[in-house]
């Protein structure tokens, strides 16, 4: 899979051209016509095409006795346009050529005028983003043999240009690592596939890791991970990937952060079983462990500076096997806190319990986790928005910029105290399901706030829905999305 991004100058238009356009675009399209000495206002306006936004138009025409095929697409009105709109146009573009299975093997873009350099950076990672098919196990293949993209933008340096598209080339071996490793079936990524693609992205310069087996997690008494994961014959992992960079020169503190993310391989429900319908994708379950995955892949290309990141994964199978753990089980992990197990269903926030603790200990000044938490969030927000929880308003506010200067959507849901006494339990100190029905993505995020050190500025990233979308969308590939990974990395920039 070989994508090539450089820009060129407008006189080197390769026969296969994809022009974005504005609803404004009647007088500025004048680079076009002149290279190409043909009339495409006039031509544009008697198709009735308007520029609206993913509107499309293609013409074959004739230039110096060649055939020049020529595709519009619009990107709406100017004053509208943002980084989600400018995300879903581009990756079509790369996506289009994927599912058409053509011979094209060179594209020339040409971009608007007047596009602020945010746009143009999210822009490229749209490219970038279309250009991705999970197809290992199919006989017939998608089309990702090497694609060259030629980029026509006035507005930037050759220099600007190419190290964007480097930035970006980056940080798309971390999404799609991401996307790789949710995508992959249950029986061949288990807890400890994931504990070795750890341990294989920490021999890159400035990150470490640690794996704890069965023996170490029971050691250190982390028994929401064990007795979660005793139920399988894939022995439970805690993995702890460390990424450190500062220069001699800086006087700023390095903030230290700790990123969460679940890691449940595969979720039967446990002996709350599932039924079949909704056991169907739960491959997905590990969605949190794959993005912290994902930055940390993408880290070991870009080498932020002066910064310490910790990925923290408890990683576990939630099976119904013989030796499972059980409804009205007491759970007592590393925080010495005990659980009261109403349904082994609600197995994701019983490891992450012990994640938390784990990182309270580390006295980070940041937390941060990402679990494909609840079916709740995704009543309440939908499939492709994200729902956040936190207690420390400068860290909520820095993660909704991140998510919003890359397009995805995240959008904050309460911590509301008068659901506190529904995850109450009369046997232990809180129980792992709320005894209503109703507001069950806040519930579980309150669990989760149980076990953060109040010192410590926390944030919970519930992302059950985006995380995993078989929707056809026509501007990407169906299953997993990578999503969150962008997001962290610019939160990790901008902290």
């Amino acid at each position: 899979m070989k994508l090539k991004i450089k820009k060129v100058s407008p006189s080197k238009l390769s026969n296969n051209i994809v022009a974005i356009v504005f609803e404004d675009f009647s007088k500025r399209l004048t680079l076009l016509e002149k290279n190409l000495k043909h009339n495409f206002s006039r031509l544009l306006k008697s198709n009735n095409f308007k520029g609206e936004f993913m509107e499309k138009a293609s013409f074959n025409i004739l230039n110096n006795n060649s055939h020049v095929s020529v595709t519009f697409i619009g990107l709406g009105k100017r004053k509208e346009v943002n980084q989600e709109k400018t995300f879903k146009c581009f990756s079509s573009i790369t996506y289009s050529r994927i599912k058409e299975k053509s011979n094209v093997k060179e594209l020339s873009i040409v971009y608007p005028d007047l596009l602020d350099k945010d746009l143009f950076e999210i822009s490229v990672e749209g490219l970038n983003n279309g250009f991705y098919s999970y197809d290992k196990y199919k006989s017939k293949k998608d089309n990702l043999s090497p694609l060259s993209l030629s980029l026509i933008v006035e507005d930037f340096s050759t220099l600007a240009v190419t190290k964007i598209v480097n930035n970006s080339s980056n940080l798309y071996l971390g999404v799609n690592l991401t996307r790789n490793l949710i995508n992959e079936p249950p029986q061949t990524l288990t807890p400890k596939v994931l504990a070795s693609n750890a341990m294989r992205i920490s021999k890159a310069k400035n990150i470490t890791c640690k794996v704890f087996d069965k023996k170490e997690i029971i050691k250190r008494k982390m028994f929401g991970i064990w007795d979660v994961g005793k139920g399988s014959v894939n022995e439970p992992k805690f993995i702890h990937l460390k990424y450190k960079s500062y220069t001699s020169s800086s006087s700023k503190k390095i903030k230290k952060i700790a990123l969460i993310g679940k890691g449940v391989t595969y979720d039967t429900g446990g002996l709350s079983l599932k039924p079949a319908d909704y056991m169907l994708t739960m491959k997905m379950d590990m969605g949190g462990a794959g993005c912290v995955l994902g930055v940390f892949e993408a880290l070991a290309k870009l080498q932020p500076k002066n910064i310490e990141v910790h990925g923290l994964i408890p990683s576990v199978e939630n099976m119904p096997g013989p030796n499972a753990y059980k409804p009205d089980d007491i759970v007592k992990g590393l925080s010495g806190k005990t659980i009261e197990v109403i349904n082994t269903d609600a197995e994701g926030r019983v490891i992450l319990s012990d994640a938390i603790e784990y990182a309270n200990r580390l006295k980070v000044d940041e937390m941060v986790d990402l679990a494909t938490l609840t079916g709740a969030c995704m009543i309440a927000l939908g499939n492709f928005t994200a729902g956040l929880f936190s207690n420390n308003l400068k860290l909520k506010d820095k993660l909704l910029k991140a998510s919003t200067s890359v397009g995805e959507k995240i959008w904050q849901l309460p911590l509301d105290e008068e659901l506190r006494p529904d995850i109450n339990s009369q046997v232990a100190d809180v129980k792992n399901s709320a005894s209503t029905r109703y507001g069950g993505a806040t519930t579980a995020a309150m669990f989760l706030e149980f076990f953060v050190d109040k010192n410590i500025p926390w944030s919970h990233i519930d992302i059950a829905g985006p995380a995993y979308i078989e929707k056809n969308r026509g501007w990407c590939a169906t299953g997993s999305t990578g999503f969150g990974v962008r997001t962290l990395v610019n939160y990790l920039y901008l902290s």
